[in-house]
C-alpha cells in the first residue's frame, strides 16, 4: 500500500478544508458504485462539498475566510478521485473553474458570487463559438462540448472567435454567459467517468456585455491579479487533468490484497514507487511556480515546460498502474474495472497528450527552438 506524502499547504483555513473534505471521503466511496450505475453524482455530494470549502480553494473571490490554495486543490481533488475518480473528476473541473477570474474586469466577480457565493462554472476552450460585435459588447452563438457539470453550474465559461463583418476571425476570446442564456443538452455517454455530465451546452444568441468578454492579448495589460491567477493558465488546468488519474492509481494499488509471487510483488512496488515519484514531482514543481509568482515573477518557459512535461508523465504512470494492477491477482475485479474505464476515458483529455508533450520536452533538452503554440 503506498503512504501517499501529503502537502503542507500555506493557510491554516485551507489545511481545515482538506481535513473537511476528508470526512467526506468513506460515504462518497462507498457511493461510487451507484454513480457508474447511475451516470451522476448526487447533488447533495456537490453540497456537501460546498460545506467543506471546497469550491472556494481557488475561487478568486474569497469565500468564507478561505484563500485560494493550490497545494490544497490538488491533494483534495486527487483523494476525491481515489475515492470516486467521476465524483474526483467533476468536482475538480467545476473548482478550476473558479480560478484566474481576478484578471478580468472587477464587476465579473461581483455579478458571479455578488449575490450567490456557491455558483459554480462550467467551461469549454475550443473556440466553437462565434462573437459578432455589437454596441456595447457582442452577439455570441455557438455550441460547445462536453462540459463537464454543466448541470450543476449556473454560470458559462466558453473560448469563442470574434469574427468581422466578412466572417474572418479577429481574436480568439473567452466569454462568461450565465445560466439564463444557454441550454443544456444531455450527450454525456462516457465509457468510463459516468457520473460527470460533461454534457453538450447551447447558446442560441446572446449579447455579452464587453466586461464579459476577455481576449488574451489583454494579459500584457497591469491588471491587479491575485499572485495565483497569475499563474499560466495552461499549467493548472492541466494540473486539473491528471489529479483524478492520479487518485485512481492510488486506488487500484490500494485495493490489492492478495498478490503473489516475485513478478506481482514487483509490479505493485514498481506501480507504488511510479506514483509517488508523480507526486513529488508535482509538489515541486507546485511549489516552484507559487514562490515565483508570490515573489511578483512570471514563470519562465523552462520551468513551465518542465512541469508539463512531469504532469503528462504522472498521466502515464497512473494509468501504466492501474493496468499493473488489473493484470495481477488479488484485487477487486469490479472496482479495476470502473478505475480502468474511468482512467482510459480521462487520458482522452488534451491534459494527457504524452507524445506532443514529450516532443517538445526533447527538442527543448537538445536546445533546438520551440515555436508550438500549444503544448
Amino acid at each position: 500500500m503506498i503512504v501517499a506524502r501529503t502537502t503542507v499547504t500555506s493557510s491554516p483555513s485551507a489545511r481545515s478544508v482538506l481535513d473537511s473534505v476528508r470526512t467526506l471521503l468513506p460515504d462518497i466511496a462507498a457511493s461510487a458504485g451507484d454513480v457508474d450505475r447511475n451516470g451522476a453524482v448526487d447533488p447533495g455530494v456537490i453540497d456537501a462539498l460546498h460545506d467543506a470549502g471546497y469550491f472556494a480553494l481557488l475561487q478568486s473571490q474569497p469565500v468564507d475566510g478561505v484563500d485560494a490554495d493550490l497545494e490544497a486543490y490538488l491533494s483534495a481533488t486527487r483523494e476525491l478521485s481515489a475515492a470516486c475518480t467521476s465524483t474526483g473528476w467533476l468536482a475538480g473541473w467545476l473548482g478550476v473553474n473558479s480560478w484566474g477570474l481576478s484578471v478580468r474586469d472587477p464587476r465579473v466577480l461581483d455579478e458571479i458570487w455578488g449575490a450567490e457565493p456557491r455558483a459554480l462554472l462550467c467551461s469549454s476552450y475550443a473556440p466553437t463559438g462565434r462573437l459578432h460585435r455589437r454596441d456595447g459588447g457582442f452577439w455570441l452563438s455557438g455550441r460547445w462540448s462536453r462540459c463537464t457539470g454543466a448541470r450543476h453550474a449556473s454560470w458559462l465559461s466558453v473560448a469563442a472567435l470574434r469574427v468581422g463583418a466578412d466572417g474572418a476571425a479577429q481574436d480568439f476570446m473567452a466569454v462568461l454567459v450565465p445560466s439564463t442564456d444557454y441550454v443544456v443538452e444531455p450527450t454525456w455517454k462516457g465509457l468510463g467517468l459516468r457520473g460527470i455530465g460533461a454534457d453538450d451546452v447551447v447558446v442560441a444568441g446572446a449579447f455579452v456585455p464587453d466586461h464579459r468578454a476577455f481576449s488574451w492579448l489583454d494579459l500584457d495589460r497591469e491588471v491587479s491579479a491575485t499572485a495565483l491567477d497569475r499563474l499560466p493558465q495552461p499549467t493548472v488546468f492541466t494540473l486539473a487533468g491528471t489529479m483524478p488519474l492520479l487518485g485512481a492509481a492510488q486506488r487500484a494499488v490500494q485495493s490489492v490484497g492478495g498478490a503473489e509471487g516475485r513478478a506481482a510483488l514487483n509490479s505493485i512496488a514498481m506501480s507504488a514507487t511510479d506514483i509517488e515519484l508523480s507526486l513529488l514531482q508535482i509538489e515541486r514543481n507546485v511549489g516552484d511556480l507559487v514562490c515565483c509568482v508570490d515573489d511578483g515573477g512570471h514563470p519562465d518557459t523552462a520551468l513551465v515546460l518542465r512541469t508539463r512535461r512531469d504532469q503528462v508523465m504522472a498521466c502515464e504512470r497512473a494509468i501504466r498502474a492501474v493496468r499493473a494492477v488489473s493484470q495481477d491477482a488479488g484485487h477487486d475485479e469490479r472496482l479495476i474495472e470502473r478505475l480502468w474505464r474511468d482512467v482510459q476515458t480521462a487520458r482522452k483529455h488534451v491534459s494527457s497528450n504524452v507524445d506532443q508533450v514529450l516532443s517538445v520536452a526533447g527538442r527543448c533538452a537538445l536546445g533546438l527552438s520551440i515555436d508550438d503554440l500549444i503544448w
